[in-house]
């Protein structure tokens, strides 16, 4: 173990998050963003293999371990979440909420640096407890508060009950060859799914990500899930065909509702889903290219996704509007945030010379050399479909003319009839600072290669195919978007099955709460007749003399406290 190692960054995160709750605004902010940013080299300089190792409870435990994933992993963790803190300052946050911010950050880091399933549990709960608070704190979203920790709470039962299953199966919490088959990795698989949002317990995700303040939507889009995914290369590290054609359906299903979609932060959760797809694909797969190629799209989601919450938390504060409808020409008023839009967008729909084009490249080649030409498809028609809904947030945020808006309010102006103003300086350096590696693994893909766990062998980067295939998907998803603007355009509302899941789960809650309250009322009445009795007899003048008790006052009193304890006593056993 080195002495790197014998501080694990969540505990840096931990720390910081303390000093920004009890600092000064601005210096507790400072300190947050440099410690976040010294991760970084703390985590190139600790070598592969390097960890703590002790015991909890009776246990072995591995509470820091460091091998090829979990540091890149890490190091993209740690250098947004500095960008997020400043992020943070510049939008107006206040210290509690900036505080949890970090504190949720720090438990995500403390989950991949884990060693065992034990350790991992600990932090994948401390990261739901901090996630609800962050979400909670943004008052209009209490409600999304709830049914966040209700959702994960569910997905941690299911986490835990594979993990105890696995320790029955194996006698170890410690990592080797994923969670035993069998109902321990079923269970597990089920918990972990919950997290990465796969379809059917994805709408958590855009029930919540939309509504808090801007930026806490920027911290969450880029942890929760990808930490999902982290785990589940754990579970399955030989991966599943199955698990290859859940993050199929979540690319293709994602893709499609996101272009339905007319609010910004709504549009981008659900490409939180089905970006989040490629990479549950590349899981499955689970080839070494598969492998490499969904982290490195791990590593590229995180900065541009986080980029794209990050334009759009700043075109909410400027503009006070979450309606594409209600926005417009906004590149002559607001260019520095038009450009890190272009920057982000091009990198997500996968353009050569941006991040995403290389990892994208590294997933879809893997699913062709595997010899699975449905998923390969399923991959490209995904693609397609990213292209036309960014298309769709350029047009109506930046490009088109105000005059041109459906509802005849322009959205040249904020909501106080004044121009909108740019993004301030705290703001431009945080979309700079992600905007850099979003271009720079683009145009120098080795960059991010030599990071990947098996440095993606077979690797094709700038091979003639790959242009070709990028440039069609242009191509077809830009054609698709001018064909289909009129009809997108008249679309206002597209319910998801949060549309069923919340109306059932409110008269489930309510239902339970009635059966309880009144299941206390019959016990409540059943207790107080049972003293009223006991009552009656101890009062009862015979009651006294057939048990030698002389009547009085005290006697009675006396033998009623002794009744009572007794019924008490007697309810607490059989209880």
């Amino acid at each position: 173990m080195t002495a790197l190692a014998a501080a694990p960054p969540a505990v840096v995160f931990l720390v910081a998050a303390a000093v920004v709750r009890l600092a000064p605004r601005r210096s507790g902010h400072a300190v947050a963003a440099l410690a976040a940013a010294a991760v970084v080299p703390w985590l190139v300089s600790v070598p592969a293999g390097a960890h703590l190792a002790g015991r909890l409870y009776g246990f072995e435990v591995v509470p820091f371990g460091v091998d090829g994933v979990s540091r890149l992993v890490g190091l993209v963790f740690a250098f947004v979440a500095a960008a997020n803190v400043v992020y943070a300052y510049g939008s107006g946050t206040t210290r509690g909420q900036t505080a949890t911010a970090v504190a949720y950050m720090g438990a995500s880091l403390g989950a991949v640096f884990a060693g065992d399933w034990l350790t991992l549990v600990v932090w994948w709960e401390l990261m739901a407890l901090s996630a609800t608070i962050l979400v909670w704190q943004s008052k209009s979203a209490t409600r999304q508060a709830y049914r966040y920790a209700v959702y994960h709470q569910l997905g941690s039962v299911l986490l835990v009950a594979g993990v105890l299953t696995h320790f029955a199966a194996t006698g170890t919490f410690l990592y080797a060859d994923g969670i035993a088959a069998g109902l321990p990795r079923l269970l597990a698989a089920a918990g972990v799914a919950l997290n990465v949002g796969v379809l059917g317990v994805h709408v958590w995700l855009v029930d919540t990500y939309p509504t808090p303040h801007v930026a806490t939507s920027v911290v969450l889009c880029g942890f929760t899930t990808k930490v999902g995914v982290y785990a589940l290369h754990r579970v399955v590290p030989e991966g599943s065909l199955v698990v290859a054609y859940l993050g199929a359906a979540m690319l293709v299903v994602g893709v499609t509702l996101a272009v339905l979609q007319t609010k910004l932060r709504r549009l981008l959760t659900y490409h939180i889903v089905s970006q989040v797809g490629y990479m549950v694909a590349g899981v499955g797969v689970a080839s070494a290219l598969a492998v490499d190629g969904a982290f490195a799209h791990l590593v590229n989601n995180v900065l541009y996704k986080t980029l794209l919450f990050m334009v759009a938390g700043v075109l909410v504060l400027r503009t006070g509007e979450e309606s594409l409808k209600r926005l417009g020409g906004l590149w002559r008023t607001m260019p520095t945030t038009a450009g890190a839009f272009v920057v982000a967008a091009l990198a997500i729909t996968g353009t050569p010379g941006f991040a995403g084009f290389v990892s994208k490249g590294l997933v879809v080649d893997s699913a062709d050399a595997a010899g699975l030409e449905v998923l390969w498809w399923l991959l490209v028609a995904g693609g397609v479909g990213t292209v036309l809904s960014f298309a769709k947030f350029g047009y109506y945020a930046f490009l088109r003319a105000p005059s041109s808006d459906d509802d005849g309010s322009g959205g040249e102006a904020s909501a106080s009839g004044e121009r909108p103003r740019d993004a301030n300086r705290a703001q431009t350096l945080a979309l700079a600072l992600l905007a850099v590696p979003c271009v720079a693994f683009g145009v120098a893909p080795e960059l991010l290669l030599s990071l990947l766990p098996g440095n993606a062998p077979g690797a094709k980067v700038f091979a003639l195919s790959q242009f070709e295939k990028a440039g069609a998907t242009l191509l077809f998803g830009l054609v698709a978007f001018a064909a289909l603007r009129g009809p997108l355009g008249r679309i206002s509302h597209v319910p998801d099955l949060d549309a069923v899941y919340h109306p059932a789960g409110a008269a489930l809650r309510d239902r339970s709460a009635t059966a309880v309250r009144n299941a206390a009322r019959t016990f409540d009445r059943a207790a107080v007749g049972v003293v009223e009795r006991c009552r009656r007899v101890a009062l009862a003048p015979h009651a006294f003399a057939a048990v030698g008790v002389r009547e009085s006052t005290l006697g009675r009193t006396v033998l009623l406290v002794a009744l009572t304890a007794a019924v008490a006593v007697a309810t607490l056993v059989l209880a």
